[in-house]
């Protein structure tokens, strides 16, 4: 029986990259990776990188110069908004997008080539790679060495090593063995399908001139382009060479079989109901003039999780053997990047004979990566039925992105997320976190139903252009080695404020309130959270308390005025009561005050680059 240090079921994406960095991180350990496919030629979805990813892949793994010469450098996220009739012609959709490539690098990826890439790559830097095996079982002996059977060329084949890493994907190789249970995900029930078209000509072949001045002319081709629709979105992502990747995702329960609105088609299931359903969309069906499908794959059911990803029994799981939420955002190379820096960790603890740290790790890692999971799965849970509208959406977007620079991409530049301290403390507030993102998503949800209800859903969805930077301009020179834990609880802080004050503000029709100092300064994480119900008197109960603060203020700068109350009313209203109408004293208070309550608070939500 052959002997190693390491197997890694897989060579896909994840296993290839840790394969990749294990070799870099433990010279000294043997590395073999098993492969099922007899060749690296399989299509798959998951083109799209983003931040963390792309900082992992350049920084960890030493692949920057790889990724610009054989991939495409990647223009970051852009949301293209409809009419409620499908028929706007991609010039006239409202637009959330960059108008120059973004400060930190990503990339999109065509997967074939990376993994036979990451093959030849691991390959030459010592590690073990054979194709055509098929992993058929394995044995986990927690005092001892594993055992793992693979079939390869008609012959079985038996290997033992200390270590077991899983990235098998959807197979699930190592759980299945070990009678772990996959549960399937019910909070969010979604489904895609894809393919690949060849000529396409792409969004830059669009040569209007006003659109594209629109965004200084940068090359709208290279983003991760999403075509936004309610309960559902449609991607298109380009590829190296004559290729483009399209696919849908579409939430079950809002357009599967029997639940597509009037006059709509359901989710797509099968190659030809994927083409019907793209030759709905004019936009997306004018983009697709003359080109060829080259292949289909769908999914039933996306996201699914496990209980456990990381043993102490010296087995691990990254990318989808473990968890997969949604598409959306292009998480799944972050879960990537992150289960491989875990998994290198603990192999370097274990190695090094420090069994105390090395049970310290996996207990914090695997409680972070589970938090990780289930964050990134509220962050998702009521989001499909607000995406089709560019002002719904805009808002979402922006504190979603704030807060991915500022609370994953940053410590993870930083390199703390490996850190067991810096994940103590993170995991104090997971409470905090989750009950977070389930009270925004209920109130963007609210107001979904609202503006539906008012015929104002789509109103926003023509000629207009939000510039998808807004809300991290501020942090991207920040980001980088050193966390200035004072200035991210800052951003926290004001983003939340800023997009709240704005649901707030369109929920009650108080024009105006969103930009007020005040009011952003009022609404900081915690009291956004108490703010459980966005009403006339919830509303009223706010206004109180900035007036009591007022009121103090300016009976410390006018001692002898007499002054005694500050309202504030509907409308940005204000008065003061105390000294007498018509007086100096009483003049210069009110002016006062109505400066103090019309200051700006520069929010987010108005920021424009």
């Amino acid at each position: 029986m052959r002997n190693v240090d390491i197997v890694i079921i897989g060579s896909g994406i994840a296993g290839g990259l840790l394969a990749r960095q294990l070799r870099l991180a433990c010279p000294d350990l043997g590395v073999l990776v098993l492969e099922a496919a007899p060749a690296m030629e399989d299509y798959k979805v998951g083109e799209s990188t983003v931040e963390v990813a792309a900082n992992y892949m350049v920084r960890r793994l030493n692949l920057g110069t790889y990724l610009y010469q054989h991939q495409l450098p990647k223009n970051g996220l852009r949301f293209f908004f409809d009419s409620e009739g499908k028929d706007l012609p991609l010039p006239r959709m409202s637009e959330i997008g960059s108008d120059h490539m973004p400060f930190h690098p990503s990339f999109q990826l065509e997967r074939a080539r990376l993994e036979r890439d990451l093959v030849t790559m691991n390959r030459a830097a010592g590690a073990e790679v054979e194709l055509g095996a098929k992993v058929v079982d394995v044995a986990i002996d927690g005092r001892g060495r594993h055992r793992v059977v693979y079939e390869q060329g008609g012959e079985r084949r038996e290997v033992a090593c200390r270590w077991v890493c899983d990235a098998s994907g959807r197979r699930h190789v190592l759980f299945r063995k070990l009678g772990v249970k996959v549960h399937k995900e019910t909070r969010l029930n979604t489904a895609a399908a894809w393919g690949r078209y060849r000529g396409v000509a792409g969004l830059d072949a669009v040569t209007d001139a006003a659109w594209r001045s629109r965004a200084r002319y940068t090359a709208r081709h290279l983003s991760t382009n999403h075509f936004m629709y309610d309960g559902y979105w449609i991607w298109f992502i380009p590829l190296a060479g004559d290729l483009m990747s399209v696919g849908v995702v579409f939430d079950k329960d809002r357009i599967g079989e029997g639940n597509a609105p009037a006059g709509t088609l359901p989710g797509p299931r099968t190659r030809a109901d994927f083409e019907r359903f793209l030759g709905a969309h004019r936009a997306a069906r004018e983009l697709l003039e003359g080109a060829e499908l080259e292949d289909f794959q769908s999914y039933a059911h996306l996201p699914y999780h496990a209980e456990q990803y990381f043993s102490t029994d010296r087995y691990a799981v990254t990318g989808e053997a473990g968890a997969f939420t949604d598409p959306f955002y292009s998480p799944g190379s972050d879960f990537i990047a992150t289960a491989n820096e875990f998994i290198t960790q603990l192999i370097l603890s274990d190695v090094a004979g420090d069994r105390a740290g090395f049970e310290e790790k996996v207990a914090a890692y695997d409680a972070y990566y589970r938090f990780k999971y289930d964050s990134t799965l509220r962050l998702y849970e009521r989001m499909y039925p607000m995406f089709g509208s560019f002002e719904l959406y805009r808002l979402k977007y922006l504190l979603d992105f704030n807060n991915y620079y500022n609370l994953v991409a940053w410590p993870f530049m930083a390199d703390r997320v490996t850190d067991v301290g810096w994940i103590r403390e993170e995991l104090r507030f997971t409470d905090l976190v989750l009950r977070a993102l389930s009270t925004m998503g209920e109130h963007f949800a609210s107001l979904a139903s609202d503006l539906r209800a008012r015929g104002e859903y789509f109103a926003q969805n023509e000629g207009r252009f939000a510039n998808g930077l807004n809300g991290v301009a501020q942090l991207e020179t920040r980001l980088g080695p050193t966390i200035d834990e004072g200035f991210r609880r800052e951003q926290v802080d004001r983003a939340y404020g800023s997009v709240f004050a704005a649901l707030v503000e369109r929920r009650l029709g108080e024009r105006g309130l969103s930009d007020r100092a005040r009011v952003v300064s009022e609404l900081k994480l915690p009291q956004v959270l108490v703010f459980r119900d966005i009403t006339p008197e919830r509303l009223t109960r706010l206004l109180e308390r900035i007036a009591e603060r007022m009121t103090r203020e300016l009976r410390g700068e006018f001692p002898d005025a007499g002054v005694e109350r500050v309202e504030l009313g509907a409308g940005g209203e204000v008065s003061v009561t105390g000294p007498a109408a018509g007086t100096a004293a009483h003049a210069a208070v009110l002016s006062r005050a109505r400066a103090l309550w019309d200051a700006s608070a520069g929010s987010l939500a108005h920021i424009a680059l």
